[in-house]
Parts: C-alpha cells; sequence; structure tokens
C-alpha cells in the first residue's frame, strides 16, 4: 500500500494535469472557431459628422406653415458652396427636396424639388466662408412646429456628409 505521502502527490499532479489537458483543449477549440476582429483603433466610420454648418434657426408659422431653415458656418474653414448639396430630414425622414447645389446662382438653373429659394451671403459668391449664413426656403407645410429637423450637408465629389445639425422647429 502506499504511504499517505505518495498519495497526496499524486491528486495534486493530477489536478495539475487536467488543468494543462483543459487549456490546451480550450485554444484548440478556441482557434477551430472563427472569430472577428475587434477594431480598437479610432475610426471616422463609426462617428456622426461633425456640425460644420449650424441651423441657427428654423421658422414654421400658420397657416401656410412656411418652412426655413438658416445656415451659419461655424468652422474657420472656407467651403466651395459649388460642391455641396443638402439634405434635410423630419423627424428621422428624408423630405423630397432636391438641393443640388448650395450655390445660390447656379440653384436657380438646377432640378429643385421642394426647395424654392436660396440665399444669403454662404451661397452668392464661390466660397461659403466662415461666419457666413445660407438660408433655404423650402416648400410651405414641409416644416411644423416641433419637428425635429436634421440638415446633412454634403460634398458631392465624395458623397460624403461632412456636416449634420439637428434642431427642433
Amino acid at each position: 500500500m502506499a504511504d499517505e505521502s505518495e498519495r497526496a502527490v499524486s491528486e495534486v499532479t493530477g489536478h495539475l494535469l487536467m488543468v494543462i489537458i483543459m487549456v490546451i483543449a480550450a485554444i484548440i477549440i478556441l482557434q477551430s472557431v472563427h472569430m472577428p476582429e475587434l477594431d480598437w483603433e479610432y475610426t471616422e466610420q463609426y462617428t456622426e459628422p461633425p456640425v460644420i454648418f449650424s441651423i441657427t434657426s428654423i421658422k414654421s408659422i400658420s397657416p401656410t406653415f412656411e418652412s426655413r431653415i438658416l445656415l451659419r458656418n461655424i468652422v474657420k474653414k472656407d467651403f466651395k458652396n459649388r460642391e455641396l448639396s443638402a439634405k434635410i430630414y423630419r423627424n428621422g425622414e428624408l423630405l423630397p427636396c432636391t438641393i443640388e447645389t448650395l450655390n445660390t446662382h447656379e440653384f436657380t438653373s438646377t432640378v429643385h424639388y421642394g426647395a424654392k429659394l436660396l440665399w444669403g451671403q454662404g451661397g452668392s459668391g464661390d466660397l461659403w466662408n466662415y461666419n457666413q449664413m445660407l438660408g433655404m426656403d423650402l416648400s410651405d407645410r414641409f416644416i411644423h412646429p416641433g419637428d425635429i429637423i436634421r440638415v446633412d450637408i454634403i460634398e458631392t465629389a465624395t458623397d460624403t456628409v461632412i456636416s449634420r445639425d439637428s434642431m427642433e422647429a
């Protein structure tokens, strides 16, 4: 019969071998299952676009609910307004409104549904400079008091939203 000290060593060795075998089995199983790669680096694809063109006011007054939005360039950078377009959302839904350019002179010759007029310094020249305003006169009844309006400004060459801002009417 084995003495007590030999028996204790056998139990510890047995437990240690069981743990090592379990760890090896777990590693083999995990390597056989395809795990998605985790990207811990900061990328812009996961972030909201910045506010470059801030909504300063929204007007919608009964009975006709004339719908007007006023935007301001709040960054110290100039943008070619010809190369910008806009999409407007009401309560999360895209309005049937086509604004293919933010240059006021070119806007009049484009097909623009849902938008009657653009005005302001931000659209009158070639550049929308820092602190300049641009107004949008949309079709009546597009905006009602209490609606959440979101304006996306898009760089048309890359079809990228470069600015996004929201405000309650």
